[in-house]
C-alpha cells in the first residue's frame, strides 16, 4: 500500500509522536511505501527534541520494498501572513499531503490526534478520494472533543471517516456522537522496540550531551543544575508538573540529601514556562542544585540510555484529569530492566498490574504526596542498589510478555479500509447464535447442554432459562434442572450423556464454591499491587525461602475425580469428549473481591497441595520439607514454582507468621 499519514513526528516530543514514528517505520518494514506529512519542524522549544544530525537522518528510510518518505510544512514567514495571525497548519498539512497525492497516489490516509491532524486527514481524504482512518490520543478525545467551539467538526471528522482507531470510554462516546459502531475498531496497543529498549547497550553519556546542547542557541537555556553526571541518580523524563509529582519528588530528594545519602535526579522534561520557573525555584530553596541535572527532551531512541545510567526511573502521575490517559513510560522503563517507581495511578494503568506486585517487579507509591512513603522508597533504592536491579530484571520480564505484533495489526486496519471493506476487530468476535449466549454466561458448558436438549425436542424451556439469566448472576437451580434432565437420560440407559452430567457438575460445583467464598466474610483482603509484604519494602536475593506465603483469602481449591481439562475447548455441543478419563484434577476459584472475580483456574495436584500448605504458619522452606522427597532440584523447582504462584496472583508473601484461614479441598458435589 502506499499510505499517508497526517500526525505529530520527531522533532515534537510526547507519545503521540514517538506512535507516530514507529508505527511509520514498522509498516515500512513490512513492504509498504510511507509518506508523513507533519508540522513537526515548527515545533519550538521547550516541547521540541534536541536532535543531532544522525537523528534528523533516522526520520526516513528504505527498508526494500519499503520506505518512510517525510513532507515537512514551512515554518511561518511572510508569505503566510494573515490576520490574526497563526500557522495555517490544517491548510498546510491537506495540502502538502494532497500535492504529494498527485504522484505517490495514496490507498489510504491515517491521522492520530484530532487537531489539527485528524481535520486535515478528513480533508486530503476527500480531496483525494480516498478512505481516512483517524485516531485520538488522550487530551484530544478528553479535552479537545468536548469543546463547545471543536465538538462538531470533530464528530463530522470520526462520522466520515472509514475506520476510527478506538476503544472504552473513547469508542462509546463515538457511538453516542453518532459513529456506525461496525466503524470502530480497537488497535490502539504499542509495543515497545525490543531491539533499543533493553538492559544491554550503552549509557548516555550526560557530559556529552550537555556540552552538545550549549553550542545550541535555542536549547542551552533547557540545560540546568550541577549535578556530576557520574553520580548516582534517579531519573524522570516526559512533561513536569504538579500532576506528575515533580514537585513531591523534589521535597523526596530533599529527605534524601538530609540524611547524607549520595543520590542525585536527572531531569530529561521540561514544562510550561510558570512550571519550569517554578520547579527551578524550589530546587534553589532546597538546596538541590547540586543534586539536579535537567536537560532538554531527546529522541525516543535514545531513550533507552539514559534509562539504563539511572538507578531508578520515577513515573508519579496522580490525580491526571483526563483519565484515559495511558502513558508509555512505565512500560519503556521495565523493558528496558530499569527499576520502576510508579504511582499506583500508573501502575494500574498498565496490562494485567496485578503481576507486577510492590516490592518485586517494581516499586509503587500510594499517594505521591506523602513525602514520608516516596523518601523512604527512594532511600531503600538508593541503599540497596543490587535489590533495585533485581526488580528491573522482574519488570523486564512482565513487560516483554504483553509485547504485540502492533505493525500487522494497523496494517490490518488500514489494508480493509483502503480497500473500503469491514475494518475487523482485534481478536476474536463471539459467533451469532445459542454457541455466544451460552460462552456469555458462567454456565456455558450447560448452556450448550441445554440447547442440545431444546434441539432434540425433549425440554425446549431449559434453553429459555439460559437466554433469561445472560445478566451473569449464578442461577444453580437452573443448572440442576438441566443436571435432573441429563441425568434421567442416564438413568435410561443412554450412557453417551455421561460426559455432558460430568461438565454440568463441574460447572455446578465451581459456581457453589464460588458463592462460598463470597458469602464467607474476609478478614483479610489484600490488594493484589501491595500482596508482597515485608519490612525491607522490597524481596532480595536469597529471601524468598525464609518468606511466609498465604494463599489468597478468596481461593477456593475444588477437586474432582475425572479429568475436568478435557472439557477445556469445548465450543459446541458435537464438542464433548465421548467419555471423561478417571482420575483427580483440581480448579482454582476465586470468590468477589473489591477488585473483582477472577476467572477459575485448572491446576495440577501439587499446586493444589502446595496452596493448601501456604497457611502463613509455614516458610517456603517448611513447605519444600512437607512436599518432600527431598533434593535440591526439587526444593529448587518448588520454590521457583510458589514465586510463580505468587506472580499469579495465588498466594501473597510475607516475612513474619500469621494466622491465616486454611481452605480445605472442596469435593465436587
Amino acid at each position: 500500500m502506499n499510505i499517508c499519514i497526517i500526525g505529530k513526528y520527531p522533532p515534537i516530543q510526547g507519545g503521540v509522536s514517538m506512535r507516530t514514528y514507529w508505527h511509520a517505520h514498522g509498516l515500512a518494514t513490512l513492504g509498504h511505501e510511507v509518506h508523513v506529512v507533519t508540522n513537526a519542524k515548527e515545533a519550538v522549544s521547550p516541547f521540541r527534541m534536541y536532535m543531532r544530525p544522525e537523528d534528523w537522518a533516522r526520520c526516513e528510510a528504505s527498508y526494500g520494498a519499503g520506505s518512510v518518505t517525510v513532507h515537512w510544512t514551512d515554518p511561518v514567514d511572510r508569505s503566510q501572513t494573515h490576520i490574526p495571525m497563526a500557522s495555517p497548519f490544517v491548510t498546510k498539512l491537506a495540502g502538502t499531503a494532497a500535492r504529494v497525492h498527485a504522484s505517490a497516489r495514496f490507498d489510504v490516509v491515517y491521522s492520530h490526534y484530532l487537531e489539527p491532524y485528524g481535520v486535515a486527514g478528513h480533508l486530503a481524504a476527500q480531496i483525494m478520494g480516498v478512505p481516512h482512518v483517524v485516531r485520538m490520543a488522550g487530551s484530544d478525545a478528553g479535552r479537545l472533543w468536548h469543546h463547545p467551539q471543536l465538538e462538531m467538526l470533530y464528530d463530522h471528522v470520526l462520522k466520515s471517516a472509514e475506520a476510527v482507531v478506538a476503544v472504552g470510554t473513547v469508542a462509546e462516546r463515538a457511538v453516542e456522537r453518532g459513529v456506525t459502531a461496525e466503524r470502530i475498531v480497537p488497535g490502539g496497543h504499542f509495543a515497545i522496540p525490543e531491539s533499543l529498549f533493553t538492559p544491554d547497550g550503552p549509557r548516555l553519556d550526560l557530559n556529552a550531551l550537555r556540552n552538545d546542547v550549549a553550542r545550541e542557541p535555542d536549547f542551552r537555556d533547557l540545560i540546568w543544575g550541577e549535578l556530576e553526571p557520574n553520580r548516582p541518580h534517579f531519573g524522570v523524563y516526559g512533561k513536569l508538573g504538579e500532576r506528575k509529582g515533580s514537585f513531591s519528588l523534589l521535597s523526596a530528594l530533599h529527605r534524601l540529601k538530609r540524611s547524607g545519602r549520595d543520590a542525585g535526579l536527572v531531569v530529561l522534561a521540561q514544562g510550561g514556562v510558570g512550571v519550569q520557573e517554578r520547579f527551578r525555584t524550589q530546587v534553589s530553596e532546597l538546596g538541590l542544585t547540586d543534586r539536579i541535572l535537567q536537560l532538554p527532551f531527546i529522541p525516543h531512541w535514545r531513550v533507552p540510555e539514559f534509562l539504563r545510567g539511572c538507578l531508578a526511573v520515577c513515573c508519579l502521575e496522580q490525580d491526571f484529569p483526563i483519565g484515559i490517559h495511558s502513558p508509555i513510560i512505565p512500560r519503556e522503563v521495565l523493558m528496558s530492566g530499569t527499576c520502576l517507581v510508579g504511582s499506583t495511578e500508573v501502575i494500574r494503568k498498565l496490562p494485567s498490574h496485578e503481576r507486577l506486585p510492590h516490592g518485586y517487579g517494581c516499586i509503587a507509591i500510594e499517594d505521591v504526596n506523602d513525602i514520608d512513603m516516596l523518601s523512604a522508597r527512594l532511600g531503600m533504592i538508593a541503599d540497596n542498589p543490587e535489590v533495585a536491579a533485581a526488580i528491573g530484571r522482574r519488570g523486564r520480564k512482565f513487560a516483554s510478555e504483553w509485547q504485540q505484533d502492533i505493525p500487522r495489526t494497523l496494517e490490518g486496519i488500514l489494508g480493509s479500509a483502503a480497500a473500503r471493506q469491514p475494518v475487523p476487530a482485534a481478536g476474536r468476535r463471539p459467533a451469532e447464535g445459542r454457541r455466544a449466549e451460552a460462552q456469555a454466561s458462567r454456565f456455558p458448558l450447560t448452556g450448550l447442554v441445554a440447547a442440545r436438549i431444546a434441539d432434540s425436542g425433549a425440554d425446549s424451556g431449559l434453553a429459555e432459562g439460559s437466554n433469561s439469566r445472560l445478566s451473569g448472576q449464578s442461577d444453580l437451580a437452573w443448572a440442576g434442572r438441566v443436571l435432573e434432565s441429563v441425568e434421567r437420560s442416564l438413568s435410561a440407559g443412554d450412557t453417551s450423556c455421561q460426559p455432558l452430567a460430568l461438565a454440568i457438575r463441574t460447572e455446578i460445583a465451581v459456581a457453589v464454591a464460588e458463592e462460598e467464598a463470597d458469602n464467607t466474610p474476609s478478614t483479610e483482603s489484600i490488594d493484589p499491587l501491595f500482596r508482597l509484604q515485608l519490612k525491607q519494602g522490597a524481596l532480595r536475593n536469597g529471601d524468598l525461602a525464609s518468606l511466609f506465603p498465604v494463599t489468597n483469602a478468596e481461593l477456593r481449591i475444588v477437586g474432582f475425580d475425572y479429568d475436568v481439562s478435557e472439557f477445556l475447548g469445548v465450543q459446541s455441543a458435537s464438542d464433548f469428549p465421548a467419555t471423561v478419563t478417571p482420575g483427580r484434577s483440581y480448579i482454582a476459584v476465586f470468590g468477589r473481591s473489591p477488585h473483582g472475580r477472577r476467572e477459575p483456574l485448572l491446576i495440577d495436584a501439587l499446586t493444589a497441595e502446595i496452596l493448601r500448605l501456604c497457611d502463613g504458619m509455614r516458610t517456603v522452606s517448611d513447605i519444600c520439607d512437607a512436599i518432600g522427597p527431598k533434593g535440591e532440584a526439587l526444593t529448587t523447582q518448588t520454590v521457583a514454582w510458589i514465586e510463580n504462584l505468587f506472580v499469579l496472583g495465588l498466594v501473597s508473601l510475607r516475612d513474619g507468621a500469621a494466622t491465616a484461614t486454611t481452605h480445605d479441598l472442596i469435593p465436587a458435589s
